[in-house]
Parts: structure tokens; sequence; C-alpha cells
């Protein structure tokens, strides 16, 4: 409890509107085979209702991952549960289960909604030590909820079948309330820019200081973790499993129900453990042991048949379902800066479409070969989730102290090297650098930014020029690594010699600091922020990983 409390006020917030949500989703469940029983429907259609819920999450991710980016997470959520909450009320008057399917269908987009603008949310706001705990704990409300509200729903749906549907609407509503009470208004951040003033590459953009070739390989590990997860708990366990279990087995109603809660339990259990255990020792240790955990649990099902065995794999299947569900997220929230709305809706997606083909996939392989077979493939999936993990560097800051790489010089901060020598053309220069401010000249007649200083425009001829300070944004385009300076710099220390280009369009040589001084930390066109350094009695502008600058 005291852990909660010391999360910030809009992630205990969504954590607990998470659980009414993923409460009266679960309440409705046992309700949608009562009312098609009194429609006189098939278990098609009900599967229909099922499915045309997940596909309208699925079509409209990204774009409310956009409106998150413009209006901010609290209008969002709020917006996708008034949108869900009014349509389950609506649903729980319909006077056919094809009206029915329909406003399911509608609800979905408030659900991709409220997902994405509360994901966004806590994955924004979740303090950079303690994301994996701050976000279990977000997963553990969804959980918490998803495991109570069949129990409910059951009860209420045998009075009414009907009930369930406006109970949960009216929760939604009563959530959307709190939303818009409780929650920061969020002013979305400004989407980046690149030198030449558009728009910058999701990739770039999203990951910060993340070099280019860091960012791909966790955010696709996460989107191949995202795909797993819905294949196997959100698809797999709840379809081919308790057919596997039922037909293979021959086993109860009870013992599967005790099974299946076995897996819920662990997964409660282990959702905050990994989530610690990623603030601790990093995402990719985490995301490596679940996979493993999980390939072990879905071996097991390919042994022969046994009521022992399948209780072992299933409490294993929720010792990896945390960690598959826990490391990835706050993997997530550190590639993505302070706005994750797009990264989300691409996570979200990734596990909709394993939920949704994975039944499906794996029914008809069991089908045509066998449940071992099914089995095997979902294996194999795990092992890509795996070798994705491997393959990828870690994204969990270390700890460091002042003078360590991950947090570079800020202005003041001593370092070697020859002092400057400020000319009457330059001085402007330094005296902006000595305030904590990068100044270059532009040009008042073509409005080019040019550096280095001089009396007359490069481009144009014009003796119009005036001088300016830039945002301090810039790019690595080339670099060399000096592994034997000669003094006064340190001979034992690497310095790293670069060209860069700023945000508004100048190149300049300068140092770049904050990183470690090694090629697998030096990519080309990463995103690159001015910080200052003190040269003798002047101030001089050097440059650090964006992400990483004292501010």
């Amino acid at each position: 409890m005291r852990r909660f409390q010391a999360l910030p006020a809009d992630l205990r917030i969504s954590a607990l509107i998470a659980f009414v949500v993923a409460l009266g989703f679960g309440v409705i469940a046992p309700a949608l085979p009562l009312l098609a029983a009194e429609f006189g429907v098939g278990s098609a259609v009900v599967g229909a209702a099922i499915s045309a819920f997940a596909v309208v999450r699925l079509a409209t991710a990204v774009v409310n991952s956009r409106f998150v980016q413009r209006f901010g997470e609290r209008r969002v959520i709020a917006w996708g549960l008034w949108m869900q909450g009014a349509t389950m009320i609506a649903a729980s008057f319909a006077p056919d289960f094809t009206l029915l399917i329909a406003l399911r269908a509608i609800g979905g987009m408030g659900s991709s909604a409220f997902t994405i603008a509360a994901m966004s949310l806590v994955l924004r706001t979740a303090p950079p030590d303690a994301r994996g705990s701050g976000i279990s704990t977000f997963q553990l409300g969804f959980m918490l909820g998803a495991l109570a509200g069949p129990a409910a729903g059951g009860a209420l749906a045998d009075v009414n079948p009907r009930l369930p549907f406006l109970l949960y609407g009216v929760t939604l509503l009563v959530a959307a309330a709190i939303s818009q009470l409780k929650l920061s208004p969020g002013i979305p951040p400004p989407e980046p820019r690149h030198a030449a003033g558009g728009a910058a590459p999701a990739e770039a953009g999203q990951a910060g200081s993340l070099p280019r070739g860091t960012y791909v390989r966790a955010f696709a590990a996460a989107l191949i973790t995202s795909f797993t997860v819905g294949w196997l708990f959100y698809g797999l366990r709840n379809s081919t499993i308790l057919v596997f279990a039922t037909e293979e087995l021959g086993s109860s109603g009870t013992f599967i129900g005790l099974a299946m809660l076995g897996t819920a339990v662990t997964q409660l259990i282990s959702v905050p453990a990994f989530g610690r255990w990623g603030d601790l020792r990093g995402r990719r240790p985490a995301m490596i042991t679940a996979g493993v955990l999980g390939i072990v649990a879905v071996a097991l099902l390919c042994l022969p048949p046994g009521e022992a065995v399948f209780l072992a794999s299933m409490a294993l299947l929720g010792v990896a379902g945390g960690g598959l569900s826990a490391a990835p997220a706050a993997l997530l929230a550190d590639i993505s800066g302070n706005s994750p709305a797009r990264n989300v809706a691409w996570f979200n997606m990734s596990s909709d479409v394993g939920a949704i083909i994975g039944p499906v996939a794996a029914g008809a392989v069991a089908d045509a070969l066998s449940f071992q077979a099914a089995f095997l493939i979902t294996t194999l999936i795990l092992v890509v989730v795996v070798v994705s993990s491997v393959a990828m560097r870690e994204t969990l800051a270390a700890p460091s102290s002042a003078n360590s790489p991950a947090n570079p010089p800020s202005k003041g901060t001593p370092m070697p090297g020859p002092a400057p020598v400020p000319i009457p053309e330059t001085l402007p220069f330094w005296e902006g650098a000595a305030n904590g401010e990068l100044r270059v000249q532009r040009c008042t007649s073509c409005e080019r930014h040019y550096f280095y200083p001089r009396p007359f425009c490069p481009a144009c001829g014009s003796a119009d020029v005036e001088w300016t300070t830039v945002s301090g944004a810039a790019r690595l385009l080339s670099y060399v690594i000096n592994h034997r300076p000669l003094p006064p710099f340190d001979p034992a220390t690497p310095v790293v010699v670069a060209l860069v280009e700023l945000a508004e369009g100048p190149r300049l040589m300068t140092n770049i600091v904050g990183v470690p001084p090694e090629p697998e930390h030096l990519e080309l066109d990463m995103p690159l922020q001015v910080c200052f350094v003190e040269r003798g009695e002047h101030t001089l502008p050097v440059f650090a990983p964006a992400g990483e600058v004292a501010r």
C-alpha cells in the first residue's frame, strides 16, 4: 500500500479506473450466451459479438492515438469511457441481437480510446526509476477487475441477462466523471521536428535519446511480445487450451476452473515482481526469463496428457504472463519519451491481432493435426520472443554518478581541453554560451542561419545579419573517436570529435559527451541537445544525447 501511495496521483487514478473497466467487461461475459439464448441465436453469433468489439478496437487504434496527441490523455480517456458507457446502456435495451452486436462494435472504439490514452498517461507519468512497478500497478487493476467480473456477472445474469450491461454502462459513466474531475489536464507535447522544419520520423521522434538501431530493436521486441501475449493469453488460453482439457484430459468444469484460477493468481503475483525486477536489473533479462518460462509452460502441454502436468503448466504460464505483461510495457515507456501514444497504439494493435488470429489458427491446427501441434507452434512463437529480447539492447538507464556517461556535463562542469580565445566577431557566441544559450548568426534577407561567424551571409552575400539564440537540438552527422588525445586533454580518456547539424540548419564541429565513446553508442542521425562545459575562463557548448542533458 505504501508503494501504491508513492506513485503519481494520475497513475493511481488510472489503475483504479482500469479496475472498474475490467470488472465491467468481465461482468457482461456470462450474460452474452444467456442473451443469445433469449434471442434464439447460436454460438457463432455470440462469437461475432466478441469479434466485432475486437475488430473495431483494432481498426481505430491509430486514430485514437492521434486524438491523444492532439487533445491530451484526460480528454480522450473521458471521451472513450463516455462513449463505451452510453453504448453499453443502450445495449441493455436492445430489441434484437443484431443491434446489440452493432452497439458492442461502437463501444470498441471507446474501449480503444480509453486503453491507448490511459496507457499513454501511465507510461508518461511513471517515475523513470520505478516504471516497471508503476506500470505493473496499472496492469494489476485490469487483472483484478477481469478476475472478479465474471463471478459478479454470473449472479446478475441469473436475475436478468440485461442487467450486467446496464450496470457496466453506469460504472463506465462514473469512471468517466472521475477521470474528468481527478486526472490532470495533460497538455499534449509538441511533435518533434527535424532540421528542415518538418515532422521527424516516427522512430527518431519516439526514441528520444536512444540511437535509432537501439530503438528499432527494442520496439520490435515489444511488438512481438505483445502479439504473443494476445495469441497465448487472450486467445489460446481461453479456447484451444480449454478444449484440450475437456477432450484430451476429460477434466470436469471444476478442475478446469481451478486450473484457470491458478493461472490468474500466479500472474497477479508475478506482475509486480517482474515490474520491480525490471526496475532493478533491466527489461531485457525480465523479458528473456518470462519468455523461457512461457516456452517451458507450453511445452509441458506437448507431453502425454495428465492433470498434474496440466496444473503445473497453467501455474507456470501465469508466472510467464506476469513477466510478458510488465517488462515490455516498461520497455515501451523507456523508448517512447513524452509522447508515447503512437507506440502504445501499435503495441495494443499487436496484442489485438494475436488475440484475434490465435484461437482461429491454433484451433485449425488442432483440428487438422493435433493439440500438440498447436502447442508446438505457440512454443516457436515464444522462442521468437526470447530471440528478439536477446537481440535488443537494454533500455533501462543505469543509475549514474555526476561524472558518469549517463549524466553528461551541465553548465559549469569543468572539462579538460584548450581554452578558446574570443575575437570581436565571435564575442556574442561566447557571451551566449556563458549564459547557457547557443547563439548563431541569421541572415534577415534570406532568413538562413549559418555558422561559423562572419559579417555577411554565405548564401546570398547580404550584410544584413543578426545574432539569434537557437534551440540547441541537433543530429549527429559524422564523428571520429580519438583514443590518444594530446594534452591538455586526458590521454587516458577517448574524445569524440563530431560534426553535428543543428535543427535550424547550420553544421558545426564539437565534442559528444554523455555517452560511452564507443561506436555502438554513437549512431548517425541520433538526436542530440546542447549542454555547456567550462574551458579555462570561458564556457563551451558541447552535445549529448537529447534525453540525457541535465536541465
